[in-house]
């Protein structure tokens, strides 16, 4: 249970700025997860020597590092990056941040503990690490990759994101290329090429197929029509088709009956299912 001096601050505290990400730099060239998680490492070290300068640094470091990675990350990768925001958010202080992203790097690490040279036990921190086991991530939020391709979020390989607590997602082409790295907060929008496209409702569904089975058997019925007036034609005694016509009128019978075969069997389809999708 949350102690009641951290309900309190988690209650009346001013929050402070969110933790700059910093996706929309340009990148003079490509970093590597080894540098990436470089940075993670300094930040745990400046909070243990309660150095926030150091701190900062170090978050600055990992969100140059993030949208220029040319590896995709691991769970346990993103779980530190996550965690090292969360140590800068609890010294500013924003405890509600702080929780949140304990909780983001908790869902990827379940049995990290902070070790006892960054906060022994009993520390507001560690308390508040505990804590974050519980806290809410939001609803589950589709993602796909626009063009082909996967979405890692957090380093794992998924069609939804957690739209509660900050999250890394990179697009991964076909070939295993990472196209795009980011670092996302709560409650952001997803980058255009982590949008999957609109979904057909199933009310436009239905309409779509009863408009196509009710336009396929108008054809058929008229093509039908046809069919029958010309073979009316080529069996008429009473006004007899000069036998020149007859081989062009029997292979336009024999034509139109076959399209409103073909037309009916797909009219017949596009009817079943739309009793199948009902």
């Amino acid at each position: 249970m949350l102690p009641l001096a951290l309900h309190v601050l988690l209650s009346l505290q001013v929050l402070s700025p969110a933790i700059a990400a910093e996706s929309g730099s340009s990148c003079a060239g490509t970093s590597t997860v080894a540098e990436f998680l470089a940075a993670s490492a300094a930040g745990e070290a400046a909070f243990a020597e309660m150095d926030v300068d150091a701190l900062v640094k170090a978050q600055k470091d990992g969100a140059r590092a993030l949208p220029c990675l040319a590896e995709p990350v691991k769970p346990k990768d993103a779980a530190a990056f996550h965690r090292m925001n969360g140590l800068l958010l609890f010294t500013r202080p924003d405890l509600a941040g702080a929780l949140s992203e304990f909780h983001a790097a908790r869902r990827l690490e379940p049995g990290y503990q902070i070790p006892e040279s960054v906060a022994p036990q009993g520390h507001p921190l560690v308390a508040l690490y505990d804590a974050s086991a519980s806290a809410d991530e939001g609803e589950l939020q589709p993602v796909q990759a626009s063009g082909g391709g996967e979405i890692l979020v957090d380093g794992v390989r998924t069609s939804l994101r957690p739209n509660g607590v900050s999250v890394i997602v990179q697009r991964v082409d076909a070939l295993g290329k990472i196209e795009n790295s980011l670092y996302l907060e709560a409650k952001t929008a997803l980058p255009s090429w982590a949008i999957p496209p609109k979904a057909v409702s199933r009310r436009g569904l239905h309409a779509g197929f009863i408009a196509g089975t009710a336009g396929a058997a108008v054809v058929g019925g008229v093509t039908y029509g046809l069919a029958l007036s010309a073979k009316g034609e080529f069996g008429d005694t009473a006004h007899p088709v000069p036998d020149s016509e007859l081989p062009g009128l029997r292979e336009r019978a024999n034509t139109l009956t076959y399209a409103s075969m073909g037309v009916g069997a797909v009219a017949l389809a596009l009817g079943t299912m739309t009793v199948v999708t009902w």
